[in-house]
């Protein structure tokens, strides 16, 4: 059993609005991305939102048809800090009980990922432990210090990580309760990377990118209208 966390905490800065509540053919930015969590065979998730935006979305939540499997909860002052803080809360919930064997962490925005590639991924953690969603670099990569480029690196082995991120129960549990806050991560894999733990790589089959910039959006609201514009009146 899987359960999975939704990272929507954002204010949005870059982009200019909160683009996880934005509306992608109908539905919101964060539900297309936990839709597809659940379409990939995750059972019950938790949305890390604006604190400010709890109350609004539980009542949304209550309503709907994802009550039984979608809890709201807090984020926090950074992705790491909104994974712990739905980590508590799905780990306080499970409780004496079964607790999934593994946890999914996905971006709300990241909403084009494809449920066949979730689903590979949490195939990939049951059988090594901990397995992420990564696409090849296909652009030559550079170290650059001071505007200075100071070497070229091999992109036989660079791979651009996303989402989403599995990892086993017991291994969440030890390293976010472990690690301080004020260390910062992007991506959860980083936790993880040593020779206790075996992280696998899975090739995205789809267009997963991440929503964070105008040109972003301005492709994200084109490719929702090819892929879910026969969505009956959505």
């Amino acid at each position: 059993m899987v359960y999975g966390i939704v990272v929507a905490g954002g204010q949005g800065t870059r982009i200019g609005f909160r683009k996880q509540f934005a509306m992608l053919r109908g539905k919101p930015v964060w539900r297309r991305s936990v839709e597809a969590l659940l379409a990939g065979g995750v059972v019950k998730i938790w949305l890390a939102a604006p604190a400010e935006d709890v109350e609004r979305l539980q009542s949304e939540v209550r309503q709907g048809p994802l009550s039984d499997r979608l809890r709201i909860v807090a984020g926090g002052a950074s992705r790491f800090a909104s994974v712990r803080n739905a980590l508590t809360a799905l780990l306080d919930e499970c409780g004496s009980g079964e607790c999934p064997s593994h946890v999914a962490v996905h971006d709300a925005a990241r909403p084009f990922v494809l449920p066949r590639d979730v689903a590979s991924v949490i195939a990939a953690a049951k059988d090594h432990g901990g397995a992420i969603l990564a696409t090849p670099s296909p652009d030559t990569v550079k170290s650059v210090q001071d505007g200075r480029i100071v070497a070229t690196i091999p992109r036989d082995g660079v791979w651009l990580a996303e989402t989403p991120q599995v990892f086993a129960t017991a291994w969440m549990k030890q390293r976010y309760f472990e690690v301080d806050l004020g260390e910062m991560f992007t991506d959860d894999a980083s936790l993880f990377e040593d020779d206790a733990h075996s992280v696998r790589i899975v090739p995205a089959t789809g267009y997963n990118r991440k929503i964070t910039t105008p040109d972003d959006w301005a492709y994200a609201t084109w490719l929702a209208e090819q892929r879910w514009g026969g969505e009956g009146s959505e």
